[in-house]
This record gives structure tokens, sequence and C-alpha cells, in this order.
């Protein structure tokens, strides 16, 4: 783990925090979001937990309180905004938050997060890097047994849900033992595999498997089947009636394919920018293609924002993948 002294340091200079992730915020980060609130309170601290977009249909069961607050033009800032510091979760660029960011960017700021820095990007005015984690729920899981915080059942749920997503149902290579003990131990709280796992997997709309029928019909295979790249597109969004959220999570499935290493998503939410999403398994390291782009991720998992047409991006990101294949 990162030195709890940089935590320590900046928990004891504020008493009032926002809490915040990433746009398009998955199970990870609201997880994460909402057990760290967990721990703030037990700290004696006031926090808030403010997001750019709203919450998944299928994550809204970890938020049974609503606690989490998506900003809007109507939404209620503090009046004392300025007495506030900042914690980012599961990103390490702050930027990446959205429309919440220029409303926070300039008060004091850490992230929490568990993805290479991109010391290129300089967003990170401090933060708290733990590369070796699972997860950044699993991060928040260690941080709270350390101050002494016993995680209540929603808590337990909460991080039990962002650790089963980011690994992937315990599959990617971050998995680790300390990953399984905290799972026992969440699941010794009340956090409930079953449901869990339904809520998040088996709880998908009829017109996200209708965007799934048009993403695998954009299918392009390369060198020799070794990658596929699909596109995610606002006219498939409309034709389907599917969120873009729903769709995100199809870039997984190239892998379940015999024989494919390696899956791009080109992808454009209505009205959004174009990302670039990329997974491998192996030693083909994404996360320096990602980073060189001003994005991030892991090795195995990464991705960034694109300037370019949705289709010089398909070709610019084959073009930076060719050499994992072409000796």
């Amino acid at each position: 783990m990162p030195d709890l002294h940089v935590l320590e340091e900046y928990l004891s200079r504020h008493d009032r925090f926002i809490i915040s992730t990433h746009e398009s915020p998955d199970g990870d980060g609201l997880g994460a979001e909402i057990a760290f609130r967990e721990l703030l309170l037990h700290l004696g601290k006031e926090a808030i937990i403010l997001n750019s977009d709203a919450t998944p249909e299928k994550f809204l069961f970890v938020d049974q309180e609503n606690e989490v607050n998506v900003f809007s033009k109507g939404c209620e800032i503090p009046d004392n905004l300025a007495e506030y510091a900042v914690f980012v979760l599961d990103t390490n660029d702050f930027e990446n938050i959205g429309s919440v960011h220029p409303i926070i960017k300039d008060l004091d700021l850490l992230i929490i997060d568990h993805h290479e820095v991109n010391e290129s990007r300089g967003s990170s005015r401090g933060h708290y890097i733990a590369v070796d984690a699972s997860s950044t729920s699993e991060i928040i899981y260690t941080l709270m047994r350390h101050f002494g915080a016993e995680p209540s059942r929603k808590a337990a749920q909460a991080i039990y849900t962002g650790i089963l997503y980011d690994t992937g149902s315990f599959r990617y290579p971050k998995t680790s033992p300390a990953t399984f003990r905290a799972i026992a131990d969440l699941v010794e709280r009340g956090a409930n595999p079953f449901n869990i796992y339904e809520q998040v997997y088996e709880n998908n709309s009829l017109a996200s498997f209708e965007l799934r029928a048009l993403m695998l019909a954009s299918m392009e295979k390369y060198f020799d089947g070794r990658l596929i790249l699909m596109r995610l597109t606002p006219e498939m969004l409309k034709e389907s009636g599917a969120s873009f959220s729903e769709g995100e999570l199809n870039i997984n499935l190239p892998h379940t394919v015999k024989g494919v290493v390696a899956s791009i998503l080109v992808k454009q939410d209505i009205g959004g920018p174009i990302k670039v999403s990329m997974r491998t398994k192996g030693d083909y390291d994404v996360a320096k293609i990602a980073m060189a782009n001003g994005g991030g991720g892991h090795k195995n998992a990464a991705g960034y924002k694109s300037k370019l047409s949705l289709d010089e991006t398909c070709r610019k990101v084959l073009q930076e993948m060719q050499h994992f294949f072409i000796l």
C-alpha cells in the first residue's frame, strides 16, 4: 500500500469533503464512494458524494439511501464550497470527473486510485495510488480496517460490488489472496454474492440486448482473428434505446472467443466525446498506449479520449496496437 502519511495528513487539514468519481460511473467507482463516505463519517468528517453522470440503473441497488448526488444546473451546491476539499476515486485524471470539474477544480484535491499514474497529465495535485490493488473498492476496504471502521452491511455490499465488477468476477490478474480475504469478510458482514451478481450481470434491459447485436454486427477481425474491433455509436443507442453504460460492457465479449487476445471498443455517447477502450490478455500493455494519448488504466485494460472522428480513431488505435502482432 502507498504511504498512509499522505492520506492522514490530508484528512487532518480538512473537515468537509466532496467525493466524486469518473464520468459514466461504474460499480467500482460507486461502491468506493458509498463505502468511503461511511469511513469519513466514522472519522467525524462531513462528506457529500457529487458525480457528473447519473448512476446506471443496474447499480442503483448500491445506493439505497440516495447518497449519490448528480450534478446539474439545478443541483444544490454548498454555500460554503470554499471550505470543502475533494476526494476523487477510481480515476487518476481530475478532469475525467466530467461536468462537475469546473465547479470544484480549485479546491484542495487528493486522488485515491489503483490505475497507473499518468505523470504527463499533471492532474494529480495529491494522490494515494495502490496499483497492485484489484480495485479502488478494495483500497477503501483496507483503509476502513486501518482506521478502525467496521464496514456496515451497506458498505460491505458496496465494496463487494466494486471488487466483483473491477475483477471481472474475480478473474483479472490483480485478483489476489488479499482480495479473497476481503471478500470473505464482506460476505460475513452481509454482502450477498448471488444477489449482487444478479443485479450487476443478470439485470440487463431488452434494449441492451438489441444494442449488443448492433455492436457485434460492427465487429472487425484483424491479425488472424487475434484482435477484434467493435463500435458503439450514437446511432446504435438511438436505434436500440439502450444506455451508453450498457454498451460499454460489451468490450469483454471478444475475450470469450478462443484465440482472441485483444479487443478494442471505439465508442461515443449521444452528444459526448469519442473514447477508446482496450482490453488484452498476457503481456500486451495497453496502458502505455492510453497514457501516450492522455488517458490511463491498467496493463490489460485502458482507454483514452480522441479528438479525431470515429473512423479516424479506429484507424489510429489499430495502428497503435499493431506492434503487438507484427514483429
